[in-house]
């Protein structure tokens, strides 16, 4: 120890000669400049005795251990779980498909089962068996005698087709009236001929037949509900008191 001792004193004295000297030559006094800023944590006693003298910058301290620093991935998993969709969102989606696909099938089956029509097709005097007679087991058929450029017609195919497109598994045709029934009178029109099995269930001449002139599609939807050939939400016929 008093070996090593007496080393440090002849560094100091040593160290305090060339600073006399470097004043004397008018150098700087300070060797802070001749060194980084950054040190290595690894010293020797010269570094030490420097660093006494005031010749080099204080070890900075170890860098504290960031405790609150989060663990590799975690912001990331964060993020993806605050952005990842919460599946309880769409269970309410869910619900109201099933619910519409539920809605769906009820209606078919409540109109005979999987909708086969939709629309109105024109057919011939030729096409009327295969058609309307032998339409199939259980098929409804709705027969419009129409004629060309007569008003009472186009109004009433104007509400067949939205019936037809309603009631999809209930076949709509439509034919020239004097093709259909030769010398069948214009003022008959329009007719609504409706059958089922090669069975003429009932038949529909003229706008009383839906309460009057002023009938709309309530009027044609109730008299065929009547036929038995669809079923109906109408509560009650729409023409009880006769249209104007």
């Amino acid at each position: 120890a008093g070996s090593q001792h007496s080393r440090i004193a002849c560094k100091q004295l040593l160290l305090k000669k060339c600073l006399f000297i470097a004043r004397t030559l008018g150098m700087a006094t300070s060797l802070l400049g001749m060194y980084p800023k950054a040190r290595d944590e690894i010293t020797t006693e010269w570094d030490d005795m420097q660093r006494l003298l005031g010749n080099l910058p204080p070890l900075e301290p170890p860098p504290a251990a960031n405790t609150a620093s989060k663990a590799p991935g975690t912001e990331g998993e964060s993020a993806a779980t605050s952005t990842a969709s919460d599946p309880t969102e769409y269970e309410g989606g869910y619900d109201c498909e099933l619910d519409e696909l539920r809605a769906a099938r009820l209606l078919e089956l409540k109109n005979g089962g999987a909708p086969r029509f939709g629309s109105v097709i024109e057919i011939r005097r030729e096409d009327f068996l295969s058609q309307v007679n032998n339409a199939g087991s259980g098929v409804g058929v709705v027969v419009f005698l129409f004629k060309k450029g007569h008003y009472a017609s186009s109004y009433m195919l104007v509400l067949i087709e939205k019936l037809a497109s309603k009631f999809k598994n209930v076949k709509f045709v439509k034919i020239a009236h004097d093709e259909c029934i030769p010398g069948y009178p214009d003022r008959n029109l329009p007719t609504l001929l409706v059958y089922r099995d090669d069975d003429l269930l009932t038949q529909l001449i003229g706008t009383h037949a839906f309460g009057g002139s002023a009938y709309g599609l309530d009027d044609v939807e109730w008299e065929l509900a009547q036929a038995s050939i669809i079923e109906t939400d109408l509560q009650q016929n729409p023409h009880a008191q006769p249209h104007r």
